[in-house]
């Protein structure tokens, strides 16, 4: 599968060569197939957190290999399943749900792919509490590119518009990840991607816990829910900055919410 590998080593030199990028989802996308934009988006967060969870570039290309491909068992599912603009059922979500061993056994057939990468698409549900499928694993029992790849799966679907549901901004899909620390998710995991993820893009108009109001004008690597803001005051831009990662006298005051401009 010379397209794939290609694909792979093409983002494994993105990220090997700069270490420091700051993922911002809405830039990732570029096509327009959902389950092929999915799956490369999927596999540049992945290969993001690996780095970060100091993975070396073999087993970051295993990742990369497992994140691109781990939705393949979908091709096996109906696409009025897949695409249904409504709620499912208990049996079509049941059927939803044997993706992940179909394209297990589908990549065990592909003698290039490494287990590494194939377990990426069996695993990819299982839950760190162990509440997930299709084996019901948990914590450290789940391949760590699985754990991986649950989180950049989730936060990329949250952050896309789907048949049933809006898309959520990107501090929205933090927070529920978040929610989900050492039950769904495994907290190490969570912990990159938070570090790697800048949720607020520079421009953007935030509400302060203090009730002010701000535009994000810097985010700073590793702290991407504490960028610095400049004050906003009667919709005008002030000259007044605080930066909420490194003025310790602001260590309380938090993001609470975006503003429309």
């Amino acid at each position: 599968m010379p397209t794939i590998k290609s694909l792979v080593h093409n983002i494994v030199d993105e990220v090997a060569h700069n270490r420091d990028i700051m993922v911002n989802i809405i830039d990732i996308r570029a096509y327009d197939d959902y389950t092929y934009s999915h799956s490369l988006n999927v596999a540049v967060l992945s290969v993001v957190m690996g780095t970060m969870l100091g993975l070396n570039r073999k087993q970051l290309h295993d990742l990369t290999m497992g994140a691109l491909l781990h939705d393949t068992g979908k091709m096996f599912i109906k696409k009025e399943i897949l695409n249904k603009p409504a709620r499912l059922t208990p049996e079509e979500f049941e059927e939803i749900k044997t993706h992940s061993e179909r394209g297990y056994r589908y990549l065990c057939d592909q003698l290039e792919i490494p287990e590494n990468a194939r377990i990426v698409a069996l695993q990819h549900h299982e839950q760190f509490s162990g509440k997930g499928y299709p084996a019901g694993l948990a914590n450290t029992d789940i391949h760590l590119y699985g754990r991986i790849c649950c989180v950049a799966d989730v936060y990329d679907a949250l952050t896309s518009d789907r048949p049933y549901r809006k898309s959520m901004l990107p501090s929205d899909a933090i927070e529920y990840i978040m929610s989900g620390y050492s039950t769904q998710f495994d907290p190490l995991v969570v912990d990159a991607l938070a570090k790697k993820i800048a949720p607020y893009p520079v421009g953007t108009y935030v509400r302060l816990s203090t009730g002010q109001t701000a535009i994000v004008v810097q985010n700073y690597l590793e702290t991407g829910l504490r960028p610095r803001v400049k004050l906003i005051v009667n919709g005008e831009p002030t000259e007044d900055y605080i930066d909420l990662a490194h003025d310790m006298s602001m260590l309380n005051v938090t993001i609470s919410g975006i503003v429309e401009e």
